[in-house]
């Protein structure tokens, strides 16, 4: 028999029935797991498709964009419309090819490249005029960060439209602070923003 305590009480239980409590595996965890079965040739054409779902593509830029050999690519996208995994397209003599978006839904969830929630928002701001620099305050936690965003006249509007926006899809909180560069060069003079800070973007100079 062996004993075991849960909740502050203790049970005997035949040692055939207990077990060692069971590894969770992180999609993270399943992904390079995933990645390690498949040769590399296969890897890299399935995550270009993947990673490009709307896109159809012949085999010339299959192999150009992969680096793989055409006649390494040609045996590969065989596999992968026999297994319908990647559809193909005949026009003329040519051939196109693309995903399956039906049957390829698994691979997509445990393969697909994911954006962060911050790295989306980034990018969704970078263009805007007068925008000089976002800043990370502080760790990127499991469901929010802090977030400078600084410059001078900004959309302040739309920036937060954005971050509203990309909070939503992600499920992820960011906390956001629109600062001119004066208010900022003030309030960390004060000791307002201590502790780790990390530049997403920045606009350069120009010389």
């Amino acid at each position: 028999m062996e004993q075991v305590t849960k909740y502050g009480t203790t049970f005997q239980i035949p040692k055939y029935l207990y077990m060692k409590p069971y590894k969770k595996y992180t999609m993270l965890d399943k992904k390079t797991i995933f990645e390690s079965l498949l040769n590399d040739s296969l890897l890299k054409i399935l995550k270009l498709f993947i990673n490009n779902e709307d896109q159809k593509y012949y085999l010339r830029e299959i192999a150009k964009l992969t680096r793989t050999p055409p006649a390494t690519t040609y045996r590969m996208l065989n596999q992968l419309v026999q297994s319908k995994i990647i559809d193909v397209e005949e026009i003329k003599t040519a051939k196109l090819y693309c995903l399956n978006m039906d049957n390829s839904f698994f691979l997509t969830e445990i393969l697909q490249d994911r954006k962060s929630a911050i790295q989306d928002f980034v990018e969704s701001i970078s263009s805007f005029d007068n925008l000089e620099m976002v800043v990370l305050h502080g760790n990127e936690e499991k469901n929010k960060a802090n977030v400078l965003v600084i410059g001078k006249d900004m959309d302040v509007e739309s920036i937060k439209k954005n971050a509203l926006y990309i909070s939503d899809k992600y499920k992820f909180n960011i906390i956001l602070l629109t600062l001119t560069p004066e208010q900022y060069n003030q309030m960390a003079s004060m000791g307002l923003y201590p502790g780790k800070k990390k530049i997403l973007f920045e606009v350069k100079p120009q010389l």
